[in-house]
């Protein structure tokens, strides 16, 4: 993608939260001049995310909105979803209602098919001229990622991209258990620590959450879960396969199932999102195949927990892909009065320390305390602890926590730059051509995603889930998806 190089649009210096100017949020500005919004009224959106609720969101939200409105004249109302984000995102897509702003990858809310939905706004012409810091920002190959027909549907989070599935483990389980953390790969390598987990904790394996299947396996989806094409990872030949047909995926059911029927099983954890997300922050998993290793996520995914956590990685070395950019993306909804101010809301969270400080780990002294210039520890109890700033902006821009190397970030830089890479990188699946049929996929893939709980007899039933797949035209969409990818290569 050919960029032109801008101005960086002037930006005041910044303000301590005690000087700042109030707002009431209700698009009315209570400041008298001073910083970008000058006597401007003051702009109010609405931006739906995963995050999960916060007893004192209230608080932080209010600090927010103080510093943003006094910034960029620009407040929000954030909807914390959690767990159930799926759904109610997709609902309210799906009725028109309006919003500014929401989450969306390839592994939830997809991307690819909000795009042909039509639910997102198209900003590459926006972007250089109304947030030309981001623009400038954000690496080449990460807007090509995000392209779709020429279009820019959404604004990609800076964060790792290198993609390698790890298990999620209480910290106190592994070494009750005197289980060795770098000898399990995969689910069979779980058998021992499964069950001793389950018999001293009560503990069972949430198994592997569907969305990520792939990964285990060691695929690349073209799309997302729902639309089924994928490619081998490592494969230079990119040939397009129904990923529910491979070996790999078959070989995965069978490990779930085994460890059902020895009653270690909590395959719901795999398919229901809220609820997995439930049982793994009360402790009650023992391993869940639901996160992404990089440098420093034990601490991070123990301030989300609750818990001390570590992580056990697949066997397979960190691989950037297309779906590793836009994992974490925000989409500007068509629904949205305001486009250009919650673009330029979006710049300020990837370009501003204090934005994604302030929405990522809440107010100093109350929610945590700095242990050094950019080292803080989260307060037990504070009301405001979601460990998901890699969900809401540039996380190269936050605090380092307590127990992650001071050099965090650069290490997460370092696994971006040395990992191997898709020859499908900056490649996005255009589905206009085949919209109808990958609407039937993925309703068919929604039905059978229960697979994942390893409580049906394995062959039979996918058998029938891949007859299902071909009746709702599968065939149809590999073959749209190999000429696609066919072409790409061609031009590179």
């Amino acid at each position: 993608m050919k960029r032109r190089r801008l101005i960086a649009l002037g930006m005041t210096a910044m303000l301590t939260m005690g000087t700042l100017a109030g707002c009431g949020g209700n698009g009315e500005s209570s400041n008298e001049g001073g910083g970008d919004s000058g006597d401007k009224e003051i702009v109010n959106l609405t931006i739906h995310t995963t995050v999960p609720e916060q007893t004192d969101q209230d608080a932080v939200m209010e600090a927010l909105n103080e510093y943003t409105a006094e910034k960029i004249g620009v407040t929000c109302d954030w909807v914390f979803h959690g767990g159930a984000y799926a759904d109610k995102i997709q609902t309210i897509i799906a009725s028109g209602e309006e919003y500014d702003a929401c989450f969306t990858s390839n592994w939830l809310n997809p991307y690819n098919t909000n795009v042909a939905k039509g639910a997102f706004i198209d900003i590459s012409e926006m972007l250089p001229e109304v947030a030309p810091d981001l623009y400038e920002t954000l690496p080449d190959y990460m807007w090509q990622a995000a392209t779709i027909n020429g279009g820019i549907y959404a604004v990609p989070n800076q964060q790792i991209v290198a993609r390698q599935l790890g298990a999620l483990m209480p910290k106190e389980y592994v070494e009750g258990t005197g289980t060795d953390l770098s000898a399990i790969k995969n689910l069979t390598d779980l058998g021992d620590y499964a069950q001793k987990a389950y018999d001293q904790y009560g503990a069972l394996v949430g198994g592997v959450n569907v969305s990520s299947a792939a990964d285990y396996c060691g695929y690349e989806l073209i799309s997302d879960y729902l639309a089924a094409g994928a490619i081998k990872m490592g494969d230079d030949s990119a040939t397009v396969v129904n990923f529910y047909e491979t070996d790999e995926w078959i070989n995965m059911l069978n490990e779930l199932a085994d460890l059902n029927e020895k009653g270690l099983l909590d395959g719901e954890c795999g398919y229901m999102p809220e609820y997995g997300e439930s049982q793994r922050v009360a402790k009650k998993t023992s391993a869940f195949y639901s996160g992404t290793y990089k440098p420093g996520v034990e601490a991070e995914e123990s301030t989300r927990a609750g818990y001390d956590c570590v992580m056990a990685t697949v066997g397979i070395d960190p691989y950037i892909t297309t779906n590793g950019v836009i994992a974490t993306m925000y989409g500007i909804s068509t629904t949205s009065k305001h486009p250009e101010e919650t673009l330029k809301y979006l710049e300020l969270l990837s370009t501003d320390p204090t934005a994604i400080n302030l929405i990522s780990y809440g107010i100093e002294g109350t929610h945590y305390e700095k242990v050094s210039d950019n080292v803080i520890r989260t307060l037990p109890d504070s009301g405001y602890a979601h460990g998901q700033s890699w969900a809401l902006g540039n996380v190269f821009n936050t605090y380092v926590l307590e127990g992650q190397p001071e050099d965090v970030w650069e290490q997460t830089k370092e696994v971006n730059d040395s990992a191997a890479t898709s020859p499908l990188l900056g490649f996005s699946f255009d589905v206009e051509p085949v919209q109808q049929e990958v609407t039937n996929v993925s309703t068919v893939v929604k039905q059978y995603e229960s697979l994942v709980g390893g409580e049906l007899p394995v062959e039979e039933t996918n058998a029938e889930f891949v007859d299902q797949l071909k009746t709702a035209g599968i065939d149809t969409v590999l073959e749209e998806m190999q000429r696609q990818v066919d072409e790409f290569l061609a031009s590179k």
